[in-house]
């Protein structure tokens, strides 16, 4: 007599129906999840650029202007060899990027304006400022500048 191995056709039913109860809990919050985890991704390369931009300006002694453009969703970044708080065309874009999908600028408070620089020194001009982003879920994160140039993610909020 030989041993056939192998699965029986119940053992496999079993298995697939145990396979569609645990998707049909996993996959609603999973995709509850997706919202709060692009906006913090999204925080963090914010951050990541406001980083760039303050080490650029310290390692070149030249003012580097971040800009947000809300109306467009995006932001930019770039040093100002002639101070004239513009991009000329000599001056290149460090980092430029619109916001991921289901997120956007909310506001943008550096004083009167929705841009500020960091000097060769890496200090933010004025007395810094805050950048709000929300989610399609009405979530916001704020990320934070100080006058130091210090800056950092506030955390998530429900609105």
């Amino acid at each position: 007599m030989r041993k056939i191995s192998g699965f029986t056709l119940v053992e496999m039913l079993t298995v697939i129906g145990i396979m569609a109860v645990v998707a049909t809990i996993a996959i609603p919050n999973f995709i509850s999840w997706l919202p709060k985890y692009r906006m913090g991704s999204m925080a963090r390369d914010i951050l990541s650029a406001m980083q760039h931009a303050r080490l650029v300006a310290v390692k070149k002694n030249v003012k580097v202007w971040v800009q947000f453009d809300l109306r467009n969703n995006q932001y930019l970044i770039f040093p100002d060899y002639n101070n004239d708080g513009n991009q000329d065309p000599n001056e290149p874009t460090l980092r430029g990027d619109s916001l991921s999908n289901g997120i956007r600028l909310a506001d943008v408070k550096f004083g009167a304006d929705d841009a500020f620089c960091f000097n060769g020194r890496g200090l933010a001009s004025g007395s810094g400022g805050t950048i709000r982003i929300v989610n399609t879920r009405s979530m916001t994160t704020r990320i934070r500048v100080n006058r130091t140039g210090n800056s950092r993610i506030l955390g998530q909020h429900d609105k």
